[in-house]
C-alpha cells in the first residue's frame, strides 16, 4: 500500500509539474486555495478538491492540484510522500501529525469580527505577505474594488433589502448575515442585507422555512449543487415551499452558484457579478429568475459529489 501511494504521489506530481508556478503548499481551506490561485501560486495539494470544483464550476483554482482527501480526515500518508514545505489554513487546533509533515500556519478568513470587506482584504494581504506577493495582492484588490464600483452603477437606485438564503435541507435554510463574506459584497455594491440577527462563526443563521414569510426583504435563493440536484426536487414535489412563497410580498430570485460562499476574493467577485447580472435581468423582465421551480434532476450528475458539497458546508457552518 505504501508503495502504491508513493507511486501515485510521484506520477501525479509529474503530471502537474508544468501546470504553472507551483509552490509545495498543502491546504485544507478552500478560501486559501482560491486566493493562492488568484496570486498565481499553484498549491500542491487541496482537500476535497473535486467537491470544491462542483461548487465553483472548476474555474477558481486555476492550477491542477492533488486531492488530499476529506477535510477532517486528510490522506496523511499521501501528504507525507508529497513532502510539502508548508501547510496553511483550516487548522482550528494544533495537529501533531501534520506538524511532523511540514510547518503549519493558520491564515484564515473566519471568523469575521469587523467590517467583512476589510476582513477579506486583510486575509488576502496576510496570505500574500507570507508568500512574498504583497504588491500583486494590492493591485488585484484595487482592480476588484474598481470592478465592484462599476457593477454598483449598473443597479437601479431603488433596491429592496435582500434576504440571502441557502437550503440546508428541505425544511431549513442558512441565512447570510452581517459577518459573512457575502455581506462584504453587498456593502461594496450599496445593497442592504435584510438579516440582522445573530449568526455563527462563518456568518450564517439556521432558520426553519416556515419562518421566512415573516422576515422582511427580497428573497434570494442560492442554487448550490446540493439543492439543485436533490433538495429542489423535493421542494417541487411538496406544497409547503410554494405555499410559503405565496405569503411573501415580493418575488423570489434564484441565483446560480459558481463560487464558494465561504471563499475569498475570487468567490466574492463571482457572487457580485452573478448577483448584479441577475438583478439587472429581473428588473428588465420580472418573470426571469423568479420561478418557484428548481431545475429538474439531471440523472447524469454525480450524486456523491453533490452530497459531499452539502456535507462540507454543513460541517463548516456547524463547527
Amino acid at each position: 500500500m505504501k508503495f502504491f501511494t508513493t507511486v501515485l504521489a510521484f506520477l501525479t506530481f509529474c503530471s502537474i509539474a508544468y501546470a504553472g508556478e507551483r509552490q509545495p503548499i498543502a491546504t485544507f481551506d478552500w478560501a486559501v486555495s482560491e486566493t493562492l490561485s488568484m496570486l498565481d501560486i499553484g498549491p500542491l495539494g487541496v482537500t476535497q478538491l473535486e467537491t470544491y470544483n462542483e461548487w465553483a464550476n472548476n474555474g477558481l483554482i486555476t492550477y491542477d492540484a492533488i486531492d488530499l482527501g476529506f477535510g477532517s480526515m486528510p490522506n496523511l500518508e499521501l501528504m507525507s510522500h508529497l513532502n510539502p514545505s508548508l501547510i496553511i489554513g483550516g487548522l482550528t487546533r494544533p495537529n501533531e501529525k501534520l506538524s511532523h509533515i511540514a510547518p503549519t500556519e493558520n491564515i484564515s478568513l473566519f471568523p469575521i469580527t469587523g467590517d467583512p470587506w476589510q476582513a477579506v482584504q486583510d486575509f488576502t494581504l496576510a496570505l500574500a505577505e507570507r508568500l512574498g506577493r504583497q504588491e500583486h495582492a494590492k493591485r488585484l484588490i484595487l482592480e476588484y474594488e474598481q470592478q465592484l464600483s462599476r457593477l454598483s452603477h449598473k443597479l437601479s437606485e431603488e433596491q429592496a433589502p435582500l434576504l440571502i438564503i441557502q437550503f440546508r435541507d428541505d425544511r431549513h435554510v442558512w441565512i447570510y448575515g452581517g459577518n459573512s463574506l457575502l455581506q462584504g459584497v453587498l456593502d461594496q455594491l450599496g445593497l442592504t442585507n435584510a438579516w440582522n440577527q445573530p449568526t455563527n462563526h462563518v456568518g450564517v443563521s439556521v432558520v426553519s422555512i416556515d419562518e421566512l414569510p415573516a422576515i422582511e426583504g427580497r428573497l434570494v435563493v442560492l442554487k448550490s449543487p446540493h439543492y439543485t440536484d436533490s433538495i429542489g426536487d423535493r421542494l417541487n414535489r411538496g406544497g409547503l415551499w410554494q405555499a410559503l412563497l405565496r405569503l411573501r410580498s415580493s418575488n423570489t430570485i434564484y441565483l446560480p452558484v459558481n463560487y464558494w460562499t465561504l471563499g475569498g476574493l475570487p468567490s466574492a467577485m463571482r457572487f457580485a457579478e452573478t448577483l448584479v447580472e441577475t438583478l439587472d435581468l429581473v428588473n428588465e423582465a420580472p418573470h426571469l429568475h423568479t420561478s418557484n421551480a428548481f431545475p429538474a434532476h439531471d440523472s447524469g450528475m454525480d450524486l456523491s459529489l453533490s452530497d459531499l458539497a452539502g456535507l462540507a458546508f454543513h460541517l463548516l457552518t456547524e463547527a
